[in-house]
């Protein structure tokens, strides 16, 4: 897992000011809120990775403001806007020339969709990306290898990350379903609302179990601590003939796990990131997460 750093700390407390301005919390609250904030930066581990710490912001930051969920409204924001657009997308998807490539372009897309990360972006960007999706290429791409394991596999395990996104995941998933029908797929969540990433609600809210079994994490945390997790979860992730995680956070959380079955699909969305994986701020990768 990658350590967090100062850059990661900037996120952190980015995530207090959103949030006091989303919910026009007063200034008292948000002074509270900043000084216990304050206090538990000021003595984390730097040893672990940032979605653990921002697991004990959030902590804070819920608790201070009296909403457990305050990022709700603009996940069904983005779930909508994609379930309008999905039969547009699937025809897209279903009259390209490799369907496979176009799922997983069209999915790692979606992964711009992030209200943790410092980019910013409209909707109108993100139809326009995933309309346009054949302009992607990956500055790592095992997409080949990804798709041989895919079609003799039994068993995926594929681990979602935001709102919004999932939708496209959902549209993936049904293309990897019809390239190996006997495929059995698990969808993993988080354990409960944490920024904008998907619950198991969010993931029932856009028909996900049409396609794949729903399995919380049982942690609320952006990533995936597999020491804090479930026992479901992790024998999925030991056991499933292939393992997909999506986006930043599952990334920062798992990219020292070297297994020849797990892939890591995400937009690069931090210098701190671009720097370690050696690419650029806002490249698309896929990788096999062996080397």
């Amino acid at each position: 897992m990658m350590k967090t750093s100062l850059e990661c700390m900037e996120c952190n407390v980015k995530q207090l000011v959103k949030v006091s301005k989303l919910l026009g919390v007063s200034a008292e609250k948000q002074e509270q809120a900043s000084r216990r904030l304050f206090s538990m930066l000021s003595n984390v581990n730097f040893n672990l990775p940032n979605p653990q710490v921002m697991e004990e912001t959030w902590k804070i930051i819920t608790s201070a403001f009296a909403n457990d969920d305050p990022y709700l409204e603009i996940k069904k924001e983005y779930n909508d806007l994609l379930l309008d657009a999905f039969c547009e997308i699937e025809e897209i998807i279903n009259h390209a020339s490799n369907s496979y490539l176009a799922g997983l372009k069209i999915a790692v897309t979606g992964n711009l969709i992030d209200f943790a990360a410092k980019h910013k972006f409209s909707k109108d960007e993100l139809l326009e990306r995933v309309r346009n999706y054949d302009n992607i290429s990956f500055a790592i791409n095992d997409a080949v290898q990804l798709e041989h394991q895919l079609k003799k596999a039994n068993s995926l395990f594929y681990i979602g990350d935001n709102c919004g996104e999932i939708v496209l995941d959902k549209l993936f998933i049904q293309v990897i379903k019809k390239m190996n029908p006997e495929i059995v797929v698990y969808f993993g969540v988080r354990g409960g609302p944490i920024l904008n990433d998907v619950t198991v609600n969010d993931a029932i809210d856009v028909g996900m179990n049409d396609v794949a079994m729903i399995v919380s994490s049982g942690v609320a945390a952006p990533g995936v601590l597999l020491d804090k997790s479930t026992s479901e979860f992790v024998n999925l992730f030991e056991k499933c003939d292939v393992v997909i995680a999506k986006g930043q956070g599952n990334y920062e959380s798992l990219n020292d796990i070297k297994k020849d079955n797990l892939y890591l699909l995400l937009m690069v969305k931090c210098p701190y990131i671009a720097s370690e994986i050696k690419v650029q701020t806002m490249d698309y990768i896929i990788k096999k997460n062996i080397q």
